[in-house]
């Protein structure tokens, strides 16, 4: 009899699969329906700091004349906002028998505390911070971009008593030292890596696209090797990996490197929620073949400390692959 069963930032989760935040786990619905197929737990969509301010933006190019109406709008906008996601948190809650992560897409200091105090009213278990903005100014240097990243993240933690987890990208000089600056800000959680945005060209219109949102099963290798690193790198951290996992394969290698969980996005649009129950009984199968009897058991079997040549995991040249290739 296998063991699903995993640890997440002090949660107690039945499986690793976790629904990542996306438009599937802001209908309660679907959340229930993934609740019915064995989901760990949801990340519920985003509220996104973004969103409000552009919002707020188009109220206030309607015209007005009324000096302290930006300050209105901004702040029943931000409210409204607030006040639905926190409605659709307690429905979650009532309705789910797993944790509930709740999501805030955010880039600036300040009213986020505020944002995230009220989130953990509606009692969510966890709370995931969304950190990311293109920095296009050649004078903002790294130190610079990830103090104000820690800022946010700092100001959160200090003001909730949830555990919080951070969804990052792979866009950093030093992944694992930015990682390691997390655990000093009291981050219980790091997810890797953020899939962003991606903006495409029509060729046929001459104008700026938006390529397609969704992953491919071939991303899962990025994560791969810093999932390796940091779990043997980076202590008092839990990992969870996004992207790319479309399959028990990709989950359970990504848990073999050392990941407490998995998030799925992608595969449960293109191939439905059922995908859920499909992951963890392969997961399950593949734990009787092997002999581990728990998810703890496995984790980490094949990270970048237990590994007889961890330089495997460091190596960035193709030396002789496409050699291979060739023949």
């Amino acid at each position: 009899m296998t063991d699903l069963s995993v640890k997440y930032m002090g949660l107690d989760l039945r499986s690793p699969i976790i629904a990542s935040s996306c438009g599937l786990t802001a209908d309660l619905e679907k959340v229930m329906e993934m609740d019915r197929n064995g989901v760990g737990a949801i990340v519920v969509k985003s509220l996104f700091e973004e969103q409000i301010r552009n919002e707020v933006e188009f109220l206030s190019e309607a015209g007005h004349d009324y000096p302290d109406m930006d300050d209105y709008l901004h702040n029943y906008v931000r409210q409204y906002s607030i006040n639905n996601y926190k409605e659709a948190l307690l429905s979650f809650k009532k309705n789910l028998s797993v944790p509930v992560i709740a999501s805030i897409n955010c880039y600036t200091p300040g009213e986020w505390v505020n944002y995230a105090k009220e989130i953990e009213q509606a009692g969510v278990d966890a709370l995931e911070i969304n950190l990311y903005e293109l920095t296009t100014n050649p004078k903002t240097t790294s130190e610079q971009v990830e103090k104000g990243y820690c800022d946010v993240v700092r100001d959160i933690v200090k003001n909730v008593r949830i555990p919080v987890s951070v969804k990052i990208s792979s866009h950093f000089s030093s992944v694992v030292s930015f990682v390691d600056k997390l655990v000093a800000c009291g981050v219980k959680g790091v997810v890797i890596f953020n899939r962003f945005y991606t903006p495409d060209i029509n060729l046929d219109s001459l104008s700026i696209v938006s390529a397609s949102p969704m992953s491919s099963p071939e991303e899962y290798l990025q994560t791969l090797r810093w999932t390796a690193i940091i779990s043997s790198s980076v202590k008092n951290i839990d990992i969870s990996v996004t992207t790319g996992i479309h399959t028990s394969s990709s989950a359970i290698k990504q848990i073999l490197a050392g990941a407490e969980t998995v998030q799925l996005c992608t595969t449960l649009y293109k191939n439905g929620l059922g995908m859920i129950s499909t992951i963890n009984q392969e997961i399950s199968e593949f734990m009787e073949k092997n002999n581990f009897s728990s998810v703890e058991q496995m984790r980490g079997r094949l990270n970048y400390s237990t590994i007889k040549d961890p330089a495997k995991y460091e190596r960035v040249q193709f030396l002789k692959t496409f050699g291979s290739f060739s023949k």
